[in-house]
C-alpha cells in the first residue's frame, strides 16, 4: 500500500470513528459544512484519475454527475438530516453514499465538456448562495434535530463561503481554458484557411513547348 492510500484510509477511519463523527453530527453547521464536504472530498481523492477514460455507462460524465447530484441532494432534505442523528445505520449510509458520490464525480469531470463543467460550477455557486439566504431568512425550523440558531448559523457560513466558491469556479474555468489553449495552440477555422489560400498568388506557369503549340494549331 502506498503512502497516499495509507493516509486516505487513515482519514476515512478517523472521520468515521464515533468520537469525531458524533461531534460533527451534533451541530447543523458542522454536519452540513464540514462532515458532508469532507466525505465528498475523500471520495474525490479516491476516484481522481490523471486521464479520462471513456466508458459506455458514463458518456460525457453524465451518469456519474447524476449519481453525485442525487446523493448530495438526498442528504439536503430536512428529514434525511434528522435521520442521520436518529439512526446510526443512516449515518453510516450517508458516509458511504457521499464517498461514492465524490468518487463518481471525480471520475466523470475529465470526460465532461467544458460547457457542462462550467454549468456545474455555476450551479454549485448559486445553490450555496440560495441555501445561505434561505437558512438565514426562513423563520420556521426545518430540521427537528437542531434549533433555529444553528439553522441561521449554517446559512450565515454558507453566505461567507459563497465568494470563495465563486473564486474557485472562476479559477477552475480559467485553468481549463489555458489547458485547452495549450492543447490546440494553432487551431484555425476552415474559413481562415480558405481565405489565406485565396490570397496567396499562384505560381508562375511555365510556357508550353513549341511543339505542343504547333500540334494544337
Amino acid at each position: 500500500m502506498s503512502r497516499r492510500s495509507l493516509v486516505w484510509t487513515l482519514a476515512v477511519l478517523v472521520l468515521a470513528a464515533p468520537p469525531l463523527d458524533d461531534w460533527l453530527a451534533g451541530s447543523m453547521p458542522r454536519l452540513l459544512l464540514v462532515e458532508m464536504p469532507a466525505w465528498v472530498a475523500l471520495g474525490w481523492l479516491a476516484g481522481r484519475r490523471p486521464r479520462a477514460r471513456k466508458r459506455a455507462w458514463n458518456p460525457h460524465g453524465l451518469t456519474g454527475l447524476a449519481f453525485f447530484l442525487g446523493a448530495l441532494g438526498f442528504w439536503m432534505i430536512p428529514r434525511s438530516v434528522d435521520a442521520i442523528g436518529a439512526s446510526g445505520f443512516v449515518d453510516q449510509f450517508m458516509h458511504v453514499s457521499l464517498l461514492a458520490g465524490g468518487a463518481a464525480l471525480a471520475s466523470s469531470v475529465p470526460s465532461m465538456p467544458f460547457v457542462l463543467r462550467g454549468a456545474l460550477g455555476i450551479y454549485g455557486a448559486s445553490m450555496t448562495f440560495s441555501l445561505g439566504v434561505f437558512y438565514t431568512s426562513y423563520r420556521a425550523l426545518l430540521c427537528g434535530t437542531f434549533d433555529l440558531a444553528q439553522q441561521r448559523s449554517t446559512g450565515h457560513w454558507l453566505l461567507v463561503a459563497c465568494p470563495f466558491v465563486v473564486l474557485f469556479v472562476l479559477g477552475a474555468g480559467a485553468r481549463a481554458l489555458v489547458r485547452e489553449g495549450m492543447r490546440h495552440p494553432h487551431r484555425s477555422s476552415p474559413a481562415q484557411g480558405t481565405s489565406q489560400s485565396a490570397a496567396t498568388p499562384p505560381h508562375d506557369v511555365p510556357p508550353a513547348p513549341l511543339w505542343n503549340a504547333g500540334r494544337s494549331s
